[in-house]
């Protein structure tokens, strides 16, 4: 399952070899490496961007503004144009990028075999909302749930926000884990030495987690996104 890339990577109106031009007068002598790094590209991509002058795509434009920010350049004419006061910038330069492992999904049934630490796309997640789920926002990634074992409270196709850090185990919370080499989503309960996995759905029995099998707590779920339907 693909994610969208969002408006950040749409083109502005701003040309690399102007801007650069326009840096290099108007704040400090810098060289193409220096200015790659602002933008958070390499210096062999912002070659090719000056030859076939490129356009800044949104996210560099905001990455260009929070570094004039950071050097406190905000009088300068480059400032001025390159923000913009009208719009959601401060919220922009206030998100994050979490990881969203696209094509894994962690179980809600009895157990599925694709787990895969390097399928990994991005979404932009504000801040203040990683806040209100109580996540750690370095700790923190995006995977998908499989299965109706934790219906009503967490449906097929849901987006689990997962916080890594996040690993001891507290009755009745509800974590994603890896047993045999399955990704697994469950409420966790100790019982004396036990660890018990459960379903939200009566339809699917508590069962004891053998320790054998390679148990492994990935996660917390700290939240999770589904779309409203009729």
């Amino acid at each position: 399952m693909a994610i969208i890339k969002s408006f950040l990577d749409i083109p502005t109106k701003f040309a690399h070899k102007d801007i650069f031009e326009q840096y290099n007068n108007e704040i400090e002598n810098i060289n193409a490496s220096e200015y790659a790094e602002i933008v958070g590209s390499t210096k062999q991509n912002i070659s090719v961007k000056f030859k076939n002058n490129s356009k800044l795509l949104e996210k560099e434009r905001i990455s260009l503004v929070k570094h004039l920010k950071s050097i406190k350049a905000t009088k300068t004419l480059l400032y001025e144009n390159l923000y913009k006061p009208n719009t959601d910038d401060k919220e922009i330069l206030d998100n994050v990028k979490i990881p969203v492992k696209a094509e894994v999904l962690a179980s809600c049934g009895n157990g599925r075999d694709v787990y895969d630490e390097d399928t990994k796309d991005e979404l932009s997640l504000p801040i203040k909302l990683l806040d209100y789920f109580g996540a750690t926002k370095n700790m923190t990634e995006i995977i998908y749930a499989e299965g109706d074992s934790m219906s009503p409270e967490i449906k097929a196709q849901d987006m689990l926000l997962v916080d890594k850090s996040k690993t001891t185990i507290f009755d009745g919370l509800i974590y994603v884990f890896s047993y045999n080499g399955q990704p697994m989503c469950k409420q966790l309960k100790v019982s004396g030495e036990s660890i018990i996995a459960i379903s939200k759905n009566s339809n699917y029995a508590p069962f004891v987690i053998d320790k054998s099998l390679n148990f492994k707590v990935i996660g917390r779920v700290v939240g999770s996104f589904h779309p409203i339907t009729k």
